[in-house]
């Protein structure tokens, strides 16, 4: 049997995941010390400096709690604390790790290794309530780190300390000064990450530019490092008359400690444990394989932590890496076998190294877009001529940067000298990555594939592989592209359609996605008043994560900060955004009822060349069996309130009617019930059905008590009504009377702080509704019939 350990690695490895599946570890709830005032004793096992960049050195530091002391009163500050619980539902068993953040008064700073008392206020790591948004909860359970410390406060530090860890991290920040004097703060943030693992500081546009460019893995600490500083040590060593034992301890000696300074991220552990193997390989005079190498290092990571392979780190370094050595060898067939001559010209030389360099990037690309498409749900087509111009500059970069930390402290002249080279890679880096950003369709958004395509395209790349590493006539350049052709047609299969409306959750706002059954794409509304740069975070990861990057119309129904804060955003950033608006449609209402914000989305709107529309009582919009109907306000209607002049939209298909509602109350309300009573009489005669019942009812005004009236509700009888509005939020949303009227007429109630965002779906012609609610990682789905006109 070839490679028998990695064979046993693989399946060990298979072992872990089907167990993590399988017997999921329960996820504790820390939900009731959010907010929560606590004293702490634990050991600091690591510490990094955060924001250093823009707002000023705030120290984080890590530590495993040993006791939970209660009570925070001045004067009971000593042994009679009660140690243990805080709880029932929290032993101190279950919290594993806490990441605080230092009060910037802080007057002590710790050492690594020594054990604290802390006092500082409990933030819990907030699960995504939105497809396509990042989970924090999850990650950070993935880190096992339970909660974190804001304005935390050391009182007492204990003496004992990691002398030797504590002296990397100095050495480290020591470095880390040095690139700071030398490089400007825009390059000294790139070049810290690149070389010193320290990314908090890193300029949010160029890290969005890396990621959008798929280029960021260059800012990861990752085998590129460890073969250049590890190999180039050992071989140094061994020009040097060290023997080849002596040589290899060194040299892996130096790079975990250089990993252990770095913060010992996956992908330098992966790193690590292969160069050591390969050494060790040397060392026994046996040949290094490069793919059971991996092999064991994935299963020490996963029994370290079996959710590892959810995460997106871990997929993407072990995916580049299986791809050069299962992927690679199939896509390059007998190229590698030469010429037949002994010399080659250096023009032949210099394009067969392109074409090794071509198809190296097409495999890593092959092996890695699943997690490319999971992870942020588009995909730079040019990514891969891209990173053949980034990555042969890395060593360069490299070396060089590693050059001006060496020197910077005692020949800071000679280490700028240096450092020019490197930022002119970089400015060339970032001219690249603008001019592929400005190349037509250069970025697909495909959104998320379902796993099934995921585990098709896989198996299909799998048998390919085998094939090609197995049979004795190798497969034909022509076979082998329809065959990855094939694979890459199921993966971006679009698997889901039919209509579809989502109740996104952004907080204390609003944002409804609504799919008609022709595929088109509308929005209505998109703003909170408690989640910020909600557009970035929530909407447009949801788009991207259900492929969409056009809009067929975005209907602001008012213009309050928590309806319109993020279409005002993306506006704003219209040409970064990577998402198309063909037009915006407002409420028709007077001038002297328009307010600045309604101005400013009009003014930006045409500055983007995109169409305003104004939508008023009774108008209109097909989309195939699709229907949207404005039931308010009325032409020109004049309000002081614009909770009053909302927009109103009922939506028909197939059966199915949904009312949209915005904010209406008052006056409006009694406008839009007068004429929508008229409208569903009509269209009942019409459709000889005697009642104006409706499938979805959006309640207006996040629940409020002030709308959504009890007639009304009695006529309507909605069977699912949705609800957005903050977690705890300061208005009491949803009202409690509100919420009794609702029962009372019979509705299925869905809120967005108890089911994350909320999906009715309708695909059969038989009006089956399906409701899927989003609670951080976990989804809930609900079938029901509902009877229709």
């Amino acid at each position: 049997m070839k490679r028998p350990l990695c064979l046993f690695c693989l399946l060990l490895s298979a072992l872990f995941v089907f167990c993590m599946k399988v017997l999921p570890a329960p996820v504790p709830d820390y939900e009731n010390l959010d907010g929560r005032q606590l004293i702490l004793e634990g050991q600091v096992y690591r510490k990094e400096y955060k924001g250093r960049a823009n707002s000023g050195k705030t120290l984080a530091i890590y530590v495993k709690p040993l006791q939970i002391l209660s009570g925070f009163e001045e004067e009971s500050r000593d042994s009679q604390y009660s140690i243990g619980n805080l709880s029932e539902n929290n032993p101190i068993d279950e919290i594993e790790n806490i990441i605080c953040y230092l009060d910037e008064e802080n007057i002590l700073e710790p050492k690594l290794g020594n054990v604290v008392r802390l006092e500082g206020k409990v933030r819990i790591f907030a699960d995504a309530g939105n497809p396509g948004e990042f989970d924090m909860g999850k990650y950070y359970r993935m880190m096992k780190l339970s909660f974190r410390l804001d304005n935390a406060r050391i009182t007492a530090a204990g003496t004992k300390a990691w002398h030797f860890r504590e002296g990397l991290f100095e050495l480290k920040e020591h470095w880390a000064k040095v690139l700071e004097d030398v490089f400007p703060a825009k390059e000294a943030s790139i070049m810290k990450a690149m070389l010193l693992g320290e990314k908090d500081g890193i300029d949010e546009d160029t890290k969005k530019l890396y990621q959008q460019n798929s280029i960021i893995h260059i800012l990861a600490i990752s085998g590129l490092h460890i073969s250049m500083i590890g190999m180039g040590l050992y071989h140094l060593l061994r020009k040097a008359g060290l023997g080849i034992g002596p040589g290899a301890v060194i040299s892996v000696f130096v790079i975990c400690c250089y990993g252990l300074m770095t913060g010992m991220s996956m992908s330098a552990v992966r790193a690590i444990v292969m160069f050591g193997l390969h050494l060790f390989a040397d060392m026994m005079g046996r040949a290094y394989d490069m793919i059971t190498a991996l092999s064991l290092a994935a299963v020490l990571l996963l029994a370290q932590q079996p959710a590892y392979a959810e995460h997106s780190g871990f997929l993407f370094s072990f995916g580049a890496v299986a791809s050069i050595g299962v992927l690679l060898p199939v896509l390059q067939g007998d190229m590698e076998r030469g010429s037949g001559r002994k010399r080659l010209a250096v023009r032949e030389t210099l394009i067969r190294k392109a074409r090794q360099a071509l198809k190296a990037g097409i495999a890593v690309n092959l092996g890695t877009l699943p997690v490319h498409l999971m992870t942020y749900y588009q995909f730079p087509l040019y990514s891969i001529l891209l990173n053949l111009a980034v990555i042969p500059l890395m060593t360069v970069v490299m070396g060089a940067g590693l050059l001006c930390m060496l020197t910077g402290t005692v020949f800071p002249g000679v280490a700028r000298g240096i450092g020019a080279i490197d930022r002119g890679i970089l400015w060339f880096y970032e001219w690249c990555c603008l001019l592929n950003g400005k190349i037509p369709g250069g970025v697909l958004v495909s959104g998320r594939p379902e796993n099934w395509q995921i585990l098709v395209y896989l198996l299909l790349m799998a048998m390919l592989a085998a094939y090609g590493h197995r049979a004795k006539k190798r497969l034909s350049a022509f076979w082998k592209y329809q065959w990855i052709l094939a694979a890459l047609c199921i993966l971006f299969l679009k698997a889901e359609n039919g209509f579809q409306v989502t109740m996104l959750d952004v907080g204390q706002g609003d944002c409804i996605h609504i799919r008609s059954g022709e595929g088109k794409n509308y929005l209505i509304d998109g703003g909170s008043s408690t989640k910020k740069e909600v557009m970035e975070y929530q909407i447009l990861p949801y788009l991207k994560y259900k492929g969409i990057n056009c809009l067929e119309a975005v209907f602001v129904t008012h213009s309050d900060g928590d309806h319109c804060s993020g279409i005002l955003d993306l506006l704003e950033g219209y040409a970064d955004a990577g998402l198309k608006v063909e037009r915006i449609i407002l409420p028709h209402i007077g001038r002297e009822s328009v307010d600045e914000k309604y101005r400013e989305i009009e003014e930006l709107a045409r500055q983007q060349e995109i169409e305003v529309l104004y939508m008023h009582q009774g108008q209109r919009i097909a989309d195939g069996e699709m229907e949207i109907v404005c039931m308010h306000p009325d032409s020109g209607y004049e309000t002081k309130e614009a909770n009053e002049y909302s927009l109103v939209l009922l939506v028909a298909y197939q059966g199915f009617t949904g009312l949209f509602t915005g904010d209406v109350e008052g006056a409006g309300e009694e406008s839009m019930w007068g004429y929508m009573q008229e409208y569903m009489q009509k269209y009942a005669g019409e459709s000889g059905v005697d009642d104006c019942n409706v499938t979805l009812l959006k309640v207006a005004h996040h629940g409020s008590n002030y709308s959504t009236g009890e007639e009304m509700l009695n006529r309507l009888r909605p069977r699912i009504a949705l609800i957005s509005c903050g977690k705890d939020n300061r208005y009491g949303h949803p009202h409690e009377e509100l919420l009794e009227r609702l029962e009372r007429a019979g509705s299925r109630i869905y809120d967005t702080p108890g089911y994350g965002a909320v999906t009715v779906e309708k695909k059969e012609p038989k009006i089956w509704q399906k409701i899927r609610t989003k609670i951080g990682t976990k989804m809930r789905i609900e079938t029901f019939r509902v009877e229709g006109k």
